[in-house]
C-alpha cells in the first residue's frame, strides 16, 4: 500500500529523523495513598526528556509546575514541556521532523502515525511493553485500539482508549411534563414515538412561553439513521465491507422519514446550514428539547437557566429509537486514532525512563497525581474530611497532561476526589446506557489505507450528502438516492471499496 498522500510532503523530512532502529475501575478520584503503585527505578544520572502537548487555551503550565517538579524528583529526570498551539500542532511537528528535533514523547494523528511509522520515526513497543506490567494490563494486545493502524503483530504507540460510545439521544423531561406526555421506556421508544414527541415539541409550546419558537429535532440525531439500518460509515455483509452510500433501500426508508419531518415543520427548517456548534446553542437557548448530546449533558443546564430564568430544565438520556425492522444503536466513536509515541532516536535509557513514567501514570497513584494534582497543593481535605480544590487548582490546571496527552484508558477522566457520589452514579449510569447499544464502524481506521479515499473521499461524501439534503427538502424524489449512490461508486467509490477490503485482509 502506498503511503498516504496527505502526509507525503513530510516524508522526505523524516529521512532526517530516522535514527536508531525502532526495535532498539477506580475513577482516579481516590487519594494517592490508595490503590496499586509502581516504584520508579531511578537512574544514576538525570535523563532529559522533552514532551510536546497540544495546547488549546486556558492557563499555561509554568516551567516550575508542581507536577513537573514531582515527576523530575520521582524519576530523576529533567522534563522540558513543549506547549504547541492547538491549530498549529500538526504543522509544527512537521517542521520539527524536518529539522530533526522531534520531542521524545508526543501525540500524533492517524495519517501522520501511519506514514511516519514506516520511516522509523517511533520506537517499536512490541517486545518492550511486556516489561511494564501496569501498561500491559491496561493496554491488552488484543484490544481493537491497539491493533488499529498497526501492522499485524506490531505496536509502535499507545492509543487513546476512552469512550467507545459517547453520545445519546436526550430529551427535556420538563417539556414532556408541560405537554402531559409520558417519558417512553426503552421498549416504547420507536422512531414513530420519536416523531410524535418531536412534533409535539415543534407545535405545542413545550416551554410555555406562548410562542411557537421551539424546534422538533435537529439533523444531528444519528441514532435515527442507525434505526433504519444505515451503517456507521461501513458495515460487513456477506464477508465484505460495504459503505453506507450503497445502502439504497435503507436510505429510502430513512429519507422518507426525514422528508416528512421537514415538510411538516418537525425537523429543523435550517438544518442544511446549521453547524454543530449552533445546535448546541439552540439547546442552551431553550429552543431544542430532543437532540443528540455527549455524556456531560448537565453542563447546559446553567445556560438554559441563564437564557430563561424561570425554566426548570430536566434532561434525560434515552436509549436510541427502535427502527421499523427492530434495529437501534448509538453511533460508536473512532478509538485508537490518536497515538502517543516515543521518538525512534531516543536512547535505550530514555525509552526505559519514559515507559517507567507511563507505567506509573496508569496506576491509581499516578492517575491521581496526573489528574488531580498534588495533594495539599491543588486539593486537600477539609475539616469534614472531604476533598476540595485549593486556589491553585484552576490557575495551574494540574489535569492538563492527563487531558491533552496521555491518560489511563477509561471514561472517568473528569471524575475527581471532590466529585459528588450523585455525579459519579450519573456518570456510571450514562456510560452503561450509551454502551449498551453500540453501532460500530466495521472498517474503522482502514480508510487511511485507501489512496482513493484520501484524494477523493471528502468530495465524494459531500456530494452524496448534498443529494440526501435535496431529497429531504423536496427538491428531488426519494428515488434520487439511487442516482447519488451510482455516482458515488462510479467516481471513485468502487476503488475505495476495493482498496479498503484489500487493506482489511492484511
Amino acid at each position: 500500500m502506498k503511503l498516504l498522500k496527505m502526509v507525503a510532503g513530510s516524508l522526505l523530512a523524516l529521512s532526517l529523523i530516522a535514527g536508531c532502529s525502532s526495535g532498539n475501575s477506580n475513577n482516579g478520584g481516590s487519594s494517592p495513598s490508595e490503590g496499586p503503585t509502581s516504584e520508579a527505578v531511578k537512574n544514576e544520572e538525570i535523563i532529559p526528556i522533552t514532551i510536546a502537548a497540544q495546547y488549546w487555551g486556558g492557563p499555561k503550565w509554568a516551567e516550575d509546575h508542581p507536577t513537573i517538579k514531582y515527576l523530575n524528583e520521582k524519576f530523576n529526570v529533567d522534563i522540558e514541556l513543549l506547549l504547541i498551539n492547538g491549530p498549529e500542532y500538526n504543522e509544527k511537528l512537521k517542521v520539527m521532523a524536518a529539522s530533526g528535533s522531534l520531542p521524545d514523547f508526543y501525540r500524533v494523528d492517524g495519517p501522520t502515525y501511519l506514514a511516519w511509522q514506516r520511516e522509523g520515526a517511533f520506537v517499536e513497543l512490541t517486545d518492550l511493553l511486556p516489561k511494564y506490567p501496569n501498561l500491559t494490563t491496561v493496554y491488552p494486545a488484543d484490544h481493537e485500539a491497539m491493533r488499529v493502524l498497526n501492522p499485524s503483530g506490531k505496536l509502535f504507540a499507545l492509543p487513546d482508549i476512552s469512550w467507545t460510545v459517547r453520545d445519546t439521544v436526550q430529551i427535556r423531561q420538563d417539556w414532556l411534563d408541560n405537554l402531559g406526555i409520558t417519558l417512553p421506556s426503552a421498549e416504547e421508544f420507536t422512531v414513530d414515538k420519536f416523531y410524535e414527541i418531536a412534533k409535539a415539541f415543534a407545535k405545542q409550546d413545550p416551554d410555555k412561553n406562548g410562542l411557537n419558537d421551539t424546534i422538533g429535532f435537529a439533523a444531528n440525531n444519528y441514532a435515527l439513521r442507525n434505526a433504519f439500518g444505515i451503517a456507521n460509515e461501513w458495515i460487513e455483509k456477506d464477508g465484505k465491507l460495504i459503505p453506507h452510500q450503497t445502502q439504497v433501500e435503507e436510505y429510502k426508508a430513512y429519507l422518507a422519514f426525514m422528508k416528512k419531518a421537514y415538510s411538516e415543520g418537525v425537523l429543523d427548517q435550517d438544518f442544511v446550514l446549521r453547524k454543530s456548534t449552533e445546535i448546541e446553542e439552540l439547546i442552551k437557548a431553550n429552543k431544542l428539547g430532543l437532540y443528540t448530546f455527549k455524556n456531560n449533558y448537565n453542563v447546559v443546564l446553567p445556560d438554559i437557566k441563564k437564557a430563561v430564568p424561570e425554566a426548570n430544565p430536566v434532561i434525560v438520556p434515552m436509549a436510541p429509537p427502535i427502527g421499523p425492522t427492530g434495529l437501534r444503536g448509538n453511533t460508536n466513536v473512532p478509538i485508537g486514532m490518536s497515538k502517543q509515541v516515543i521518538n525512534g532516536k531516543a536512547s535505550k535509557e530514555k525509552i526505559d525512563q519514559i515507559l517507567q513514567i507511563l507505567d506509573w501514570w496508569v496506576t491509581d497513584e499516578g492517575t491521581s497525581v496526573m489528574k488531580n494534582g498534588i495533594e495539599d497543593i491543588h486539593y486537600k481535605k477539609n475539616a469534614e474530611g472531604n476533598y476540595e480544590v485549593t486556589e491553585r487548582w484552576e490557575p495551574e490546571m494540574p489535569r492538563f497532561l492527563n487531558s491533552s496527552l496521555f491518560a489511563r484508558p477509561g471514561t472517568d477522566f473528569n471524575l475527581y476526589p471532590w466529585t459528588s457520589q450523585e455525579d459519579i452514579k450519573l456518570h456510571e449510569e450514562y456510560t452503561a446506557l450509551a454502551e449498551k447499544y453500540p453501532w460500530p464502524n466495521a472498517a474503522m481506521g482502514l480508510e487511511f489505507y485507501s489512496d482513493t479515499y484520501t484524494t477523493k473521499g471528502a468530495d465524494l461524501n459531500n456530494k452524496f450528502l448534498e443529494a440526501t439534503y435535496k431529497i429531504i427538502v423536496g427538491q428531488e424524489p426519494i428515488e434520487y438516492i439511487e442516482e447519488a449512490s451510482n455516482d458515488w461508486l462510479a467516481n471513485g467509490g468502487e476503488k475505495i471499496i476495493n482498496e479498503i477490503n484489500e487493506a482489511a485482509q492484511k
